[in-house]
């Protein structure tokens, strides 16, 4: 079962350009969900005394069905303007000749590339297979200005990420 993608749309409002951001749904950790629900039913074969069991696989299973690593604020829909000279999010506005540069960083690592991390311990690789597939969905549009990056939009896959950098880059007129 696939996730649901990002999108973004736009619209003119006056001469301003209005972006909304729906993030991506994330996966689901597949590996503690399985785990939590062969656990549950051991616990559940195993009644009366397995209770503690079927209590343990229950969280197990709703943790790894619940679980998004992505940061709170990237992970819900954004709503921006974009003129020729300002960004406005958040409140915030922008300024054209205060932005040192527009770019794309991913979330959950905080890097403008991914790392490569190798394990050989199986429950280690089923966590950071599940990081890597969350990293797919938490990229980030950020602003930076004065010394700090700000995340105007996120939660998006790699296409919508780069469709977004590129109409807000066209807008004010960035190469």
């Amino acid at each position: 079962m696939a996730t649901k993608g990002s999108e973004y749309k736009k619209r003119q409002e006056g001469n301003a350009t209005v972006f909304e951001v729906t993030p991506a749904q994330a996966p689901k950790f597949w590996y503690l969900v399985i785990f939590g629900a062969v656990v549950g039913l051991g616990g559940l074969l195993a009644m009366p005394g397995g209770l503690a069991f079927v209590a343990m696989g229950g969280f197990a299973f709703w943790y790894g069905w619940t679980r998004d690593l992505r940061p709170k604020a990237t992970r819900q829909a954004a709503t921006f303007k974009v003129t020729p000279d300002t960004i406005e999010a958040g409140g915030v506005t922008h300024r054209k000749d205060d932005i040192h540069r527009l770019l794309l960083k991913n979330s959950i690592t905080d890097k403008e590339l991914p790392m490569e991390i190798y394990t050989t311990n199986t429950n280690q690789q089923a966590g950071m297979a599940f990081r890597a597939q969350m990293s797919m969905v938490a990229n980030t549009l950020n602003v930076e200005m004065g010394g700090k990056s700000t995340a105007i939009a996120g939660g998006m896959d790699e296409t919508t990420a780069y469709g977004l950098l590129t109409d807000v880059s066209r807008i004010m007129g960035f190469k």
